[in-house]
């Protein structure tokens, strides 16, 4: 940018200054409307929104995690998906998945509520 006499200014062609100011959009991914839920990652997006498959992938990260046995989460039990998931008591969870129920329920609570 060069500045002329009395206040006038004008802009030099070989500067670009949209190219050198970084975007204020710069660091934050963009939200893809029209792609579909399926191909995202379960900890991506709300657990009410998740497909059958990412409750189970979800089901899977709590067994690695907390070191548990895939036997003691029956998956038929969770043939659902995240709208069922997340309008389940605490009684349900415990029900369907036994003494690993109540750290199912957490799990979920805490996701729901602080992503």
């Amino acid at each position: 940018m060069i500045l002329e006499g009395a206040g006038r200014m004008s802009i030099n062609s070989s500067s670009n200054l949209l190219h050198q100011q970084p975007s204020w959009t710069d660091g934050y991914s963009t939200c893809n409307v029209s792609s579909s839920f399926y191909g995202t990652q379960w900890h991506e997006i709300h657990p009410q929104y998740w497909t059958k498959f990412q409750v189970w992938e979800w089901l899977q990260h709590l067994l690695d995690t907390n070191q548990l046995d895939a036997n003691c989460i029956p998956f038929q039990e969770f043939d659902i998906n995240g709208e069922h998931l997340c309008s389940m008591s605490l009684q349900e969870f415990t029900q369907a998945a036994g003494t690993a129920g109540q750290l199912l329920y957490s799990n979920l609570q805490h996701l729901k509520w602080n992503g």
